[in-house]
Protein backbone atom coordinates (compact mmCIF):
# COMPACT_ATOMS: atom_id res chain seq x y z
CA UNK A 1 0.00 0.00 0.00
CA UNK A 2 1.27 2.91 -0.95
CA UNK A 3 0.56 6.83 -0.15
CA UNK A 4 1.83 9.30 -2.98
CA UNK A 5 4.23 11.93 -1.37
CA UNK A 6 2.88 14.61 -4.39
CA UNK A 7 -0.39 16.55 -2.31
CA UNK A 8 -3.15 17.34 -4.77
CA UNK A 9 -2.87 21.43 -4.42
CA UNK A 10 -5.87 22.25 -2.38
CA UNK A 11 -6.17 26.25 -1.69
CA UNK A 12 -8.49 27.53 1.21
CA UNK A 13 -11.71 29.61 -1.29
CA UNK A 14 -14.29 30.64 1.67
CA UNK A 15 -14.86 30.14 5.04
CA UNK A 16 -18.91 30.88 5.36
CA UNK A 17 -20.79 31.37 8.74
CA UNK A 18 -24.46 30.55 7.03
CA UNK A 19 -25.85 28.70 9.45
CA UNK A 20 -25.93 31.14 12.71
CA UNK A 21 -28.72 31.64 15.05
CA UNK A 22 -30.68 34.82 14.09
CA UNK A 23 -28.50 35.30 11.46
CA UNK A 24 -25.99 36.79 14.22
CA UNK A 25 -22.54 37.43 13.21
CA UNK A 26 -21.46 36.57 16.78
CA UNK A 27 -22.32 32.71 16.47
CA UNK A 28 -19.43 30.64 16.85
CA UNK A 29 -21.17 27.77 18.72
CA UNK A 30 -23.83 26.28 16.15
CA UNK A 31 -22.25 22.71 14.94
CA UNK A 32 -21.95 21.83 11.50
CA UNK A 33 -23.04 17.79 10.95
CA UNK A 34 -23.20 16.66 7.49
CA UNK A 35 -21.88 17.65 3.83
CA UNK A 36 -23.10 16.41 0.94
CA UNK A 37 -22.44 17.71 -3.16
CA UNK A 38 -25.40 18.08 -5.40
CA UNK A 39 -25.44 14.74 -8.05
CA UNK A 40 -26.38 15.79 -11.43
CA UNK A 41 -28.74 13.24 -13.16
CA UNK A 42 -26.21 12.37 -15.32
CA UNK A 43 -23.36 12.95 -13.28
CA UNK A 44 -22.21 15.97 -15.36
CA UNK A 45 -23.65 19.52 -16.02
CA UNK A 46 -23.30 21.07 -19.46
CA UNK A 47 -19.94 21.67 -18.83
CA UNK A 48 -18.89 18.33 -18.83
CA UNK A 49 -18.26 18.36 -14.58
CA UNK A 50 -20.19 17.47 -11.55
CA UNK A 51 -21.98 19.66 -9.90
CA UNK A 52 -20.18 22.67 -7.70
CA UNK A 53 -23.16 22.85 -5.03
CA UNK A 54 -23.13 21.55 -2.20
CA UNK A 55 -25.74 20.83 0.69
CA UNK A 56 -24.28 21.62 4.66
CA UNK A 57 -26.46 21.63 7.61
CA UNK A 58 -26.24 22.51 11.30
CA UNK A 59 -28.41 23.84 13.56
CA UNK A 60 -32.24 25.15 12.41
CA UNK A 61 -30.76 24.89 8.95
CA UNK A 62 -30.27 23.50 5.65
CA UNK A 63 -27.42 25.34 3.41
CA UNK A 64 -26.99 24.80 -0.53
CA UNK A 65 -23.83 26.75 -1.30
CA UNK A 66 -21.78 27.52 -5.04
CA UNK A 67 -18.40 26.32 -3.91
CA UNK A 68 -17.05 28.69 -6.47
CA UNK A 69 -18.41 31.90 -5.51
CA UNK A 70 -19.52 31.74 -2.07
CA UNK A 71 -22.82 32.40 -2.10
CA UNK A 72 -25.57 30.82 -0.58
CA UNK A 73 -27.76 29.72 -3.15
CA UNK A 74 -30.95 28.45 -1.04
CA UNK A 75 -31.23 28.24 2.42
CA UNK A 76 -34.34 26.24 4.80
CA UNK A 77 -34.80 26.74 8.08
CA UNK A 78 -37.34 25.16 10.83
CA UNK A 79 -37.23 26.98 14.16
CA UNK A 80 -36.48 24.21 16.88
CA UNK A 81 -34.74 21.96 14.91
CA UNK A 82 -31.17 20.70 14.90
CA UNK A 83 -30.16 19.05 11.68
CA UNK A 84 -27.63 16.03 12.17
CA UNK A 85 -27.96 14.46 8.48
CA UNK A 86 -28.24 14.55 5.05
CA UNK A 87 -28.22 12.46 1.66
CA UNK A 88 -28.86 13.21 -2.03
CA UNK A 89 -30.95 11.06 -4.42
CA UNK A 90 -33.20 11.68 -7.43
CA UNK A 91 -36.98 10.38 -7.97
CA UNK A 92 -39.62 10.51 -10.76
CA UNK A 93 -42.31 13.23 -11.85
CA UNK A 94 -44.99 12.09 -13.27
CA UNK A 95 -46.51 14.38 -16.21
CA UNK A 96 -49.82 14.96 -17.28
CA UNK A 97 -49.90 13.00 -20.25
CA UNK A 98 -48.25 9.93 -18.84
CA UNK A 99 -44.70 11.24 -18.70
CA UNK A 100 -41.79 10.56 -16.30
CA UNK A 101 -38.75 13.39 -15.65
CA UNK A 102 -36.63 12.77 -12.97
CA UNK A 103 -35.82 15.22 -10.02
CA UNK A 104 -32.85 15.78 -7.52
CA UNK A 105 -34.25 15.47 -4.08
CA UNK A 106 -32.65 16.43 -0.69
CA UNK A 107 -33.75 14.85 2.27
CA UNK A 108 -32.50 16.42 6.05
CA UNK A 109 -33.35 15.46 9.33
CA UNK A 110 -32.17 15.96 12.99
CA UNK A 111 -33.42 16.00 16.36
CA UNK A 112 -36.84 16.17 16.01
CA UNK A 113 -36.82 12.83 13.94
CA UNK A 114 -38.42 13.85 11.01
CA UNK A 115 -37.23 13.56 7.55
CA UNK A 116 -37.65 16.80 5.01
CA UNK A 117 -37.92 16.28 1.39
CA UNK A 118 -36.68 19.19 -0.45
CA UNK A 119 -36.52 19.87 -4.11
CA UNK A 120 -33.76 22.46 -4.57
CA UNK A 121 -34.32 23.62 -8.09
CA UNK A 122 -37.90 24.63 -7.07
CA UNK A 123 -36.89 26.30 -4.06
CA UNK A 124 -39.63 24.03 -2.42
CA UNK A 125 -39.63 21.79 0.98
CA UNK A 126 -42.47 19.61 -0.59
CA UNK A 127 -43.19 17.36 2.43
CA UNK A 128 -42.08 15.40 5.37
CA UNK A 129 -42.76 12.34 7.28
CA UNK A 130 -41.92 11.21 10.91
CA UNK A 131 -39.13 8.66 10.59
CA UNK A 132 -38.56 7.82 14.61
CA UNK A 133 -39.82 9.04 17.95
CA UNK A 134 -35.88 9.71 18.71
CA UNK A 135 -33.47 11.92 16.81
CA UNK A 136 -32.38 11.47 13.20
CA UNK A 137 -28.13 10.38 13.65
CA UNK A 138 -28.20 9.49 9.82
CA UNK A 139 -29.58 9.35 6.44
CA UNK A 140 -28.21 7.32 3.61
CA UNK A 141 -29.72 6.63 -0.50
CA UNK A 142 -29.27 3.82 -2.31
CA UNK A 143 -27.40 4.39 -5.24
CA UNK A 144 -29.09 1.42 -7.28
CA UNK A 145 -32.55 2.00 -5.78
CA UNK A 146 -32.64 5.67 -5.68
CA UNK A 147 -36.29 6.24 -3.75
CA UNK A 148 -35.09 4.09 -1.13
CA UNK A 149 -33.88 5.75 1.84
CA UNK A 150 -32.43 4.44 5.62
CA UNK A 151 -32.44 6.22 8.55
CA UNK A 152 -30.64 6.51 11.30
CA UNK A 153 -31.67 6.93 14.70
CA UNK A 154 -31.03 7.40 18.57
CA UNK A 155 -33.17 4.82 19.73
CA UNK A 156 -30.78 2.16 17.97
CA UNK A 157 -32.79 1.35 14.80
CA UNK A 158 -32.27 1.68 11.59
CA UNK A 159 -35.25 2.06 8.60
CA UNK A 160 -35.36 1.49 5.48
CA UNK A 161 -38.19 3.43 3.57
CA UNK A 162 -39.44 3.82 0.03
CA UNK A 163 -40.49 7.59 -0.31
CA UNK A 164 -41.77 6.80 -4.05
CA UNK A 165 -41.62 9.79 -6.37
CA UNK A 166 -43.96 12.47 -6.73
CA UNK A 167 -47.01 14.07 -8.87
CA UNK A 168 -47.02 17.61 -10.89
CA UNK A 169 -48.39 18.66 -7.65
CA UNK A 170 -45.55 17.35 -5.44
CA UNK A 171 -47.94 14.80 -3.88
CA UNK A 172 -46.33 11.39 -2.93
CA UNK A 173 -46.70 8.69 -0.36
CA UNK A 174 -44.02 6.69 2.08
CA UNK A 175 -43.47 3.44 3.21
CA UNK A 176 -41.98 1.68 6.08
CA UNK A 177 -39.75 -1.50 4.32
CA UNK A 178 -37.56 -3.22 7.22
CA UNK A 179 -36.09 -1.87 10.75
CA UNK A 180 -32.84 -3.19 11.51
CA UNK A 181 -32.17 -2.92 15.26
CA UNK A 182 -28.36 -2.34 15.91
CA UNK A 183 -27.52 -2.29 19.89
CA UNK A 184 -26.48 1.61 19.90
CA UNK A 185 -26.70 4.78 17.79
CA UNK A 186 -25.69 4.81 14.02
CA UNK A 187 -23.66 7.12 13.23
CA UNK A 188 -22.91 6.26 9.32
CA UNK A 189 -24.21 3.63 6.64
CA UNK A 190 -23.08 2.98 3.49
CA UNK A 191 -23.58 0.00 0.91
CA UNK A 192 -20.62 -1.71 -0.54
CA UNK A 193 -20.69 -1.04 -4.14
CA UNK A 194 -20.66 -4.58 -4.97
CA UNK A 195 -23.37 -5.72 -2.90
CA UNK A 196 -25.59 -2.16 -3.50
CA UNK A 197 -29.01 -4.28 -3.01
CA UNK A 198 -28.55 -7.41 0.03
CA UNK A 199 -26.48 -5.88 2.42
CA UNK A 200 -25.26 -2.56 4.41
CA UNK A 201 -23.02 -1.64 6.38
CA UNK A 202 -23.84 0.14 9.68
CA UNK A 203 -20.51 2.22 11.96
CA UNK A 204 -22.45 2.66 15.49
CA UNK A 205 -21.49 4.17 18.34
CA UNK A 206 -20.70 0.10 19.62
CA UNK A 207 -18.97 -1.28 16.61
CA UNK A 208 -19.35 -1.79 12.90
CA UNK A 209 -22.40 -4.12 11.99
CA UNK A 210 -23.69 -5.57 8.81
CA UNK A 211 -27.01 -6.17 7.68
CA UNK A 212 -29.09 -8.16 4.98
CA UNK A 213 -31.36 -5.86 3.11
CA UNK A 214 -33.08 -7.77 1.22
CA UNK A 215 -36.88 -7.70 1.23
CA UNK A 216 -38.76 -10.67 2.70
CA UNK A 217 -42.58 -10.44 3.76
CA UNK A 218 -41.72 -12.71 7.23
CA UNK A 219 -38.46 -10.77 7.94
CA UNK A 220 -39.61 -7.28 8.08
CA UNK A 221 -37.70 -6.65 11.67
CA UNK A 222 -33.74 -8.00 11.77
CA UNK A 223 -30.68 -7.98 14.23
CA UNK A 224 -27.28 -8.04 12.16
CA UNK A 225 -25.94 -10.66 9.94
CA UNK A 226 -22.51 -9.86 11.63
CA UNK A 227 -19.52 -7.65 13.45
CA UNK A 228 -16.62 -6.37 11.85
CA UNK A 229 -13.78 -6.04 14.48
CA UNK A 230 -10.48 -4.29 14.30
CA UNK A 231 -7.26 -4.91 15.80
CA UNK A 232 -7.56 -1.68 17.95
CA UNK A 233 -10.06 -3.46 20.10
CA UNK A 234 -7.31 -5.66 21.53
CA UNK A 235 -5.73 -2.42 22.91
CA UNK A 236 -9.13 -1.49 25.23
CA UNK A 237 -8.63 -0.83 28.82
CA UNK A 238 -9.51 1.42 31.84
CA UNK A 239 -11.15 4.90 30.01
CA UNK A 240 -9.91 3.29 26.48
CA UNK A 241 -12.94 3.05 24.25
CA UNK A 242 -12.30 1.91 20.76
CA UNK A 243 -15.50 0.37 19.44
CA UNK A 244 -17.25 3.83 18.46
CA UNK A 245 -16.81 3.92 14.81
CA UNK A 246 -17.15 7.54 14.05
CA UNK A 247 -15.95 7.41 10.52
CA UNK A 248 -17.04 4.77 7.28
CA UNK A 249 -16.52 5.17 3.93
CA UNK A 250 -15.66 3.07 0.81
CA UNK A 251 -12.59 4.26 -1.23
CA UNK A 252 -12.86 1.71 -4.18
CA UNK A 253 -15.63 -0.96 -4.76
CA UNK A 254 -13.84 -3.12 -2.01
CA UNK A 255 -11.58 -0.91 -0.18
CA UNK A 256 -13.24 0.86 3.02
CA UNK A 257 -11.45 3.32 5.11
CA UNK A 258 -13.11 3.60 8.45
CA UNK A 259 -11.83 4.91 12.09
CA UNK A 260 -12.28 4.13 15.65
CA UNK A 261 -12.85 6.99 18.54
CA UNK A 262 -9.15 7.79 20.01
CA UNK A 263 -7.74 5.92 17.62
CA UNK A 264 -4.90 7.77 16.10
CA UNK A 265 -5.22 6.22 13.20
CA UNK A 266 -7.28 5.42 9.90
CA UNK A 267 -7.83 1.42 8.68
CA UNK A 268 -8.14 0.90 5.19
CA UNK A 269 -9.48 -2.84 4.64
CA UNK A 270 -10.93 -5.06 1.99
CA UNK A 271 -14.63 -6.02 1.77
CA UNK A 272 -14.83 -9.03 0.10
CA UNK A 273 -12.05 -10.79 2.11
CA UNK A 274 -13.22 -9.76 5.65
CA UNK A 275 -16.66 -11.02 3.86
CA UNK A 276 -14.61 -14.28 2.48
CA UNK A 277 -12.58 -14.97 5.94
CA UNK A 278 -16.11 -15.32 8.21
CA UNK A 279 -15.54 -18.61 10.04
CA UNK A 280 -18.45 -21.04 10.48
CA UNK A 281 -21.09 -18.25 9.90
CA UNK A 282 -19.56 -16.82 13.28
CA UNK A 283 -21.13 -13.38 14.12
CA UNK A 284 -17.79 -12.06 14.50
CA UNK A 285 -14.88 -11.29 11.71
CA UNK A 286 -11.79 -9.70 11.80
CA UNK A 287 -11.42 -7.14 8.96
CA UNK A 288 -8.72 -7.79 7.04
CA UNK A 289 -6.72 -4.64 7.22
CA UNK A 290 -4.65 -3.35 3.94
CA UNK A 291 -3.04 -0.39 5.81
CA UNK A 292 -3.41 1.60 8.23
CA UNK A 293 -2.79 5.42 7.71
CA UNK A 294 -1.04 7.89 10.93
CA UNK A 295 -3.92 10.23 11.80
CA UNK A 296 -4.25 12.80 14.88
CA UNK A 297 -3.87 11.71 18.47
CA UNK A 298 -7.11 12.89 19.94
CA UNK A 299 -10.06 12.03 21.98
CA UNK A 300 -13.13 14.17 20.39
CA UNK A 301 -14.94 11.72 18.73
CA UNK A 302 -17.27 12.17 15.81
CA UNK A 303 -14.97 13.84 13.70
CA UNK A 304 -15.86 11.94 10.15
CA UNK A 305 -13.68 11.34 6.82
CA UNK A 306 -14.20 11.30 3.53
CA UNK A 307 -13.10 9.86 0.29
CA UNK A 308 -12.79 10.26 -2.93
CA UNK A 309 -12.93 6.82 -5.01
CA UNK A 310 -11.91 8.52 -8.64
CA UNK A 311 -8.72 10.25 -7.24
CA UNK A 312 -7.86 7.88 -4.50
CA UNK A 313 -8.24 10.59 -1.70
CA UNK A 314 -8.91 10.03 1.74
CA UNK A 315 -9.12 13.31 4.46
CA UNK A 316 -10.02 13.53 7.83
CA UNK A 317 -9.90 16.61 9.93
CA UNK A 318 -8.61 16.82 13.57
CA UNK A 319 -9.25 18.68 16.40
CA UNK A 320 -7.20 21.53 15.51
CA UNK A 321 -9.24 22.14 12.49
CA UNK A 322 -6.15 20.60 10.12
CA UNK A 323 -7.23 18.38 7.12
CA UNK A 324 -5.17 14.87 7.06
CA UNK A 325 -4.89 14.28 3.59
CA UNK A 326 -3.89 10.70 1.92
CA UNK A 327 -4.03 10.32 -1.62
CA UNK A 328 -3.46 6.78 -2.23
CA UNK A 329 -1.54 5.30 -5.59
CA UNK A 330 -0.85 1.54 -4.81
CA UNK A 331 -3.89 -0.46 -3.39
CA UNK A 332 -2.45 -3.81 -3.47
CA UNK A 333 -0.09 -4.33 -0.62
CA UNK A 334 -1.50 -4.97 3.36
CA UNK A 335 0.31 -7.54 6.09
CA UNK A 336 0.76 -8.01 9.36
CA UNK A 337 3.85 -6.32 9.94
CA UNK A 338 3.08 -3.14 7.71
CA UNK A 339 3.92 0.14 9.06
CA UNK A 340 1.25 3.21 9.72
CA UNK A 341 1.63 5.14 6.57
CA UNK A 342 2.03 9.12 7.59
CA UNK A 343 -0.67 11.62 5.30
CA UNK A 344 0.41 12.82 1.95
CA UNK A 345 -0.32 15.74 3.98
CA UNK A 346 -1.94 18.11 6.35
CA UNK A 347 -3.16 21.15 5.15
CA UNK A 348 -3.88 23.87 8.50
CA UNK A 349 -6.41 25.32 9.33
CA UNK A 350 -6.65 29.09 7.33
CA UNK A 351 -7.49 30.90 10.31
CA UNK A 352 -10.06 33.37 8.68
CA UNK A 353 -10.56 36.46 10.34
CA UNK A 354 -13.66 37.74 12.43
CA UNK A 355 -14.50 41.22 12.02
CA UNK A 356 -12.35 43.52 15.07
CA UNK A 357 -11.99 39.78 17.11
CA UNK A 358 -9.03 38.85 15.03
CA UNK A 359 -8.51 35.24 13.47
CA UNK A 360 -11.01 32.09 14.87
CA UNK A 361 -8.70 29.77 16.67
CA UNK A 362 -9.16 26.37 14.63
CA UNK A 363 -11.95 24.33 15.85
CA UNK A 364 -13.07 20.17 15.41
CA UNK A 365 -13.52 19.29 11.70
CA UNK A 366 -16.88 17.45 12.12
CA UNK A 367 -17.32 16.43 8.69
CA UNK A 368 -15.72 17.05 4.91
CA UNK A 369 -16.77 15.74 1.65
CA UNK A 370 -15.40 15.96 -2.00
CA UNK A 371 -17.08 16.16 -5.59
CA UNK A 372 -16.42 13.26 -7.52
CA UNK A 373 -13.15 14.78 -9.67
CA UNK A 374 -11.81 16.62 -6.23
CA UNK A 375 -12.44 20.14 -7.88
CA UNK A 376 -13.51 21.57 -4.28
CA UNK A 377 -13.30 19.65 -0.85
CA UNK A 378 -15.97 21.23 2.09
CA UNK A 379 -15.35 21.05 5.62
CA UNK A 380 -17.50 21.37 8.69
CA UNK A 381 -16.86 23.20 12.08
CA UNK A 382 -17.93 23.11 15.38
CA UNK A 383 -17.91 26.38 15.17
CA UNK A 384 -20.26 27.11 12.96
CA UNK A 385 -18.10 27.70 10.19
CA UNK A 386 -17.72 25.95 6.76
CA UNK A 387 -14.64 25.89 4.54
CA UNK A 388 -14.36 25.65 0.67
CA UNK A 389 -11.33 24.69 -0.51
CA UNK A 390 -10.22 24.70 -3.93
CA UNK A 391 -7.81 22.22 -6.23
CA UNK A 392 -5.16 24.71 -7.89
Amino acid sequence: MCVSQDPVCLEPLHALQCHSKLDSPDDFSTQLWACAFEPSLDNCDSTGHTSRTVATCGGESVCLIDCETGHVLKKYKVPGEEFFALAWSSVNMSQDGGGIRRLTVLAAGGKKGVVKLIHPRANLAYGEFRASRRALSTLRFSPSQQSFLFTGSYDSKIVMWDIGGVDNNYSFKVSQLLVLETSSTPLHLSLPPCSLNTELLAACDEGLLCFNIQLSKNMLKRTEEMEITFPIYEKEGKGQYYRTIDGLSFLTDDIVASKSHMQGSIYLWSWSQTRASRPNKRKEVSAVILAELQWASTETPYLSLGTCPGEGYVVCGDDKGRLWTYHITDLKTGGKNMKTIPPTEILDWPSPVRKSLGPVEGPSINNVTMDPELCYLVALSDKNMAVVWRRV
